[in-house]
C-alpha cells in the first residue's frame, strides 16, 4: 500500500508552499484620513480564484451542496482561473480532501468529478493523481466513483499521488491488481463497473510487464513428483 508518511509529507509542503509570507505593517504611516470604509475598499474584494479556494477549504470543514454548487457556479463564470500549468494552491486545497475520500463523502465524490470534467492541463493530472490514492484506500469506492469520469481507459491506474522508487512502484502495481482481480471476480457487479475494472487491469499490466524483468522474484522449481530423491550416505557410519 502506498505509505501514509509519504502522502502527508506531500500535503505539508504543499501547504508551506501556498500560505503567503506575513504582511509587517508599520502603523504609524497609516492617516486616519486615508482610512476607507471596507465596502468601498476595491483591495479587499477577493477575485473568483481566491473565492474559489476559500470555498474548497470550507467544503472540507463542511461538505455540502450549496457550497459545491456555489464554487462550481465561481469556476463556469471565470473559466480561465485556473490554466493548464499547476496551481499549487488549488493542488494544496484538494489534498487536504483526504477525509472526505476515506468517508466516501457522496458530495465530496460528486465535488471531484466536477473538478475532473472541467480542469485542464496540469490541474487535471493533479486530480488523477489525487483520485489514485483511493485505489489503496477502498477499490470498491474508487471503482463506483471514478468511472463516471471522462477517464474511461482508466490511465488513473497507473499514478501515484507522489514520486516513489521504482521498485516500490511495481509492488504496489501487483497489490493493485490483486484488488481488481478480487473485484472483478465477485458475483454480484455491476456490468459498467466490470467494464472499468478491466481497463484498469489492462494498464497496470502493461506498467507491471515494463518492470518485472528488474524486480519480479524468480519463480521457485516446483519438484519433479518422479524424481525420487537419492540420500547421501552416512560419512560417519562404518
Amino acid at each position: 500500500m502506498a505509505r501514509a508518511d509519504l502522502f502527508l509529507g506531500i500535503v505539508d509542503k504543499l501547504l508551506e508552499k501556498s500560505e503567503p509570507a506575513p504582511v509587517e505593517v508599520d502603523a504609524s504611516e497609516v492617516k486616519s484620513k486615508e482610512l476607507v470604509p471596507v465596502a468601498q475598499d476595491g483591495s479587499l474584494k477577493q477575485t473568483p480564484r481566491k473565492t474559489f479556494l476559500a470555498l474548497l477549504e470550507d467544503f472540507q470543514a463542511n461538505p455540502i451542496a450549496p457550497i459545491h454548487e456555489r464554487a462550481m457556479a465561481i469556476f463556469k463564470d471565470n473559466p480561465t482561473m485556473f490554466n493548464q500549468k499547476l496551481d499549487q494552491e488549488l493542488e494544496a486545497q484538494i489534498f487536504r480532501w483526504r477525509d472526505l475520500m476515506n468517508n466516501n463523502e457522496p458530495e465530496g465524490v460528486k465535488f471531484m468529478n466536477d473538478l475532473m470534467n472541467i480542469l485542464q492541463g496540469e490541474n487535471l493530472d493533479m486530480m488523477k493523481r489525487f483520485y489514485s490514492t483511493w485505489m489503496d484506500i477502498n477499490m470498491e469506492n474508487f471503482i463506483t466513483a471514478y468511472s463516471k469520469t471522462k477517464d474511461t481507459n482508466c490511465s488513473v491506474a497507473a499514478l501515484f499521488s507522489g514520486v516513489i522508487p521504482e521498485e516500490e512502484m511495481y509492488n504496489e502495481y501487483v497489490e493493485r491488481e490483486d484488488l481488481l482481480k478480487a473485484f472483478v471476480g465477485r458475483e454480484k457487479i455491476e456490468p459498467v463497473h466490470r467494464l472499468f475494472a478491466n481497463n484498469c487491469l489492462l494498464v497496470l499490466q502493461i506498467e507491471i510487464a515494463k518492470l518485472a524483468p528488474k524486480y519480479q522474484a524468480p519463480p521457485e522449481e516446483a519438484a519433479d513428483p518422479n524424481v525420487i530423491p537419492v540420500i547421501p550416505p552416512d560419512q560417519g557410519s562404518p
